[in-house]
């Protein structure tokens, strides 16, 4: 049984809390709920001491006897994971500058175990820079951020800042509990340098329609920071993809493409200088024959459109690459997905291809793949279903032993 210590901060998103205590409750936690003084003038401690089966705390001095002079100790004592949703902007503060004037607070510094938070606040608020700073000091010290996600906030405004559902948090503990991350700090890629591409491509029919891959871009972000967790520099090409604002200062370079033909000048232009390319965009392989200049209206009859393949972006690079250089990329296929991987490896030159099926259950956006690990004569993992940040560790042990051997062999 997983032990959660669960904390509710002030926001109007302190109700969804409730949902998340149930369901950790449901999936055979024990959860203990901490409030600040503050979320109990949106839900009251009684509710959440009704859902979890454990008083709710809110001060530091509850009646009950001298153990309770200890509470931020004891609360923390023997626990799997601090969890902290909704976290306001006051709150991420406090843990920030290591404050404690709150059971909450003093909770925070007297932790070990765990530490994840699911920010909920206005858009505004959550990209303010005094916010990120706080934000990327807390990940520096270690802590987990699950969101925000974005749509329509309580206020109005539109963007990021809504608390993630209580199903993804849920998700995020159990996989970060479940899968123990692989130790990079020795830093096994310290001054290397890498590109990294991640989104679909867009294939514009007009200036507002396009033919485009599905892709969230998580897998090539999720391989991104675990390469710059291993001590290397990463330049990132993206297609229009949400990146988190506290993740954008780890990049040396974020570079926004949108066509394949784009994609394929700047790595053209850039793999030079790199030690090798991670290739996660998801290109799309036909576009338009004719771009349509300005916008098409409706007039009542069928548009047919013709279509011609776009540039293997990954087999160009055979061309440009050096000997000492890695290229790495993904296959995605919906039959004899494993063979095709390896097939697509040989023709297109790169050292090792992440396979992953297309199956029923579409993986986009998806934290699972069922995926495997191939180069053109060989299976280096077999296939199965793994997280995207157990496949991004992977994907760096391996990025890293073969440039530690190749290091050996000069």
């Amino acid at each position: 049984m997983k032990r959660i210590l669960l904390g509710v901060s002030g926001g109007i998103a302190a109700y969804r809390a409730c949902e998340l205590t149930r369901l950790f409750i449901h999936s055979g936690c024990e959860v203990q709920v901490v409030l600040t003084p503050s979320a109990e003038q949106f839900v009251s401690a009684m509710t959440f001491t009704a859902l979890s089966g454990k008083r709710a705390m809110v001060v530091d001095d509850l009646e009950g006897g001298s153990s309770e002079l200890y509470a931020h100790l004891n609360l923390t004592r023997d626990i799997d994971c601090f969890v902290v949703a909704p976290a306001t902007a006051d709150t991420i503060a406090d843990f920030a500058a290591g404050k404690a004037d709150k059971l909450l607070t003093a909770c925070q510094l007297s932790n070990t175990a765990p530490l994840v938070i699911a920010p909920a606040m206005n858009v505004r608020m959550w990209e303010h820079p005094a916010v990120q700073a706080n934000v990327r000091s807390l990940i520096e010290r270690k802590a987990h951020f699950v969101g925000p996600s974005s749509g329509s906030l309580a206020c109005g405004d539109v963007g990021s800042g809504r608390m993630a559902d209580p199903e993804e948090i849920i998700d995020f503990v159990y996989e970060m509990l479940s899968n123990e991350p692989a130790d990079f700090s020795s830093g096994e890629l310290t001054g290397r340098h890498f590109i990294v591409t991640a989104g679909g491509t867009r294939e514009y029919i007009d200036p507002v329609r396009y033919i485009t891959n599905a892709s969230t871009g998580t897998l090539g972000l999720e391989i991104a920071m675990a390469m710059m967790d291993a001590g290397a520099t990463v330049e990132l090409l993206e297609t229009g993809i949400e990146i988190r604002p506290e993740l954008v200062p780890r990049f040396t370079e974020i570079t926004r493409v949108r066509t394949a033909l784009d994609l394929q000048g700047e790595l053209a232009r850039r793999l030079p200088d790199a030690d090798g390319l991670v290739m996660l965009a998801a290109v799309a392989d036909y576009g338009p024959a004719h771009y349509i200049p300005s916008k098409r209206k409706k007039d009542g009859d069928a548009w047919q459109l013709s279509l011609e393949e776009t540039p293997d972006v990954l087999a160009s690079m055979k061309q440009l690459r050096r000997s000492d250089q890695l290229i790495c990329g993904v296959s995605l296929e919906d039959s004899d997905w494993l063979e095709r991987a390896k097939d697509k490896a040989r023709r297109k030159g790169a050292d090792m291809l992440l396979a992953v099926e297309l199956g029923g259950d579409l993986p986009f956006g998806r934290s699972k793949l069922n995926c495997a690990m191939v180069t053109g004569d060989s299976v280096l993992a077999e296939p199965g279903w793994r997280e995207k940040h157990e496949l991004a560790a992977m994907t760096v042990q391996w990025i890293a032993g073969r440039l530690g051997n190749a290091g050996a062999d000069d």
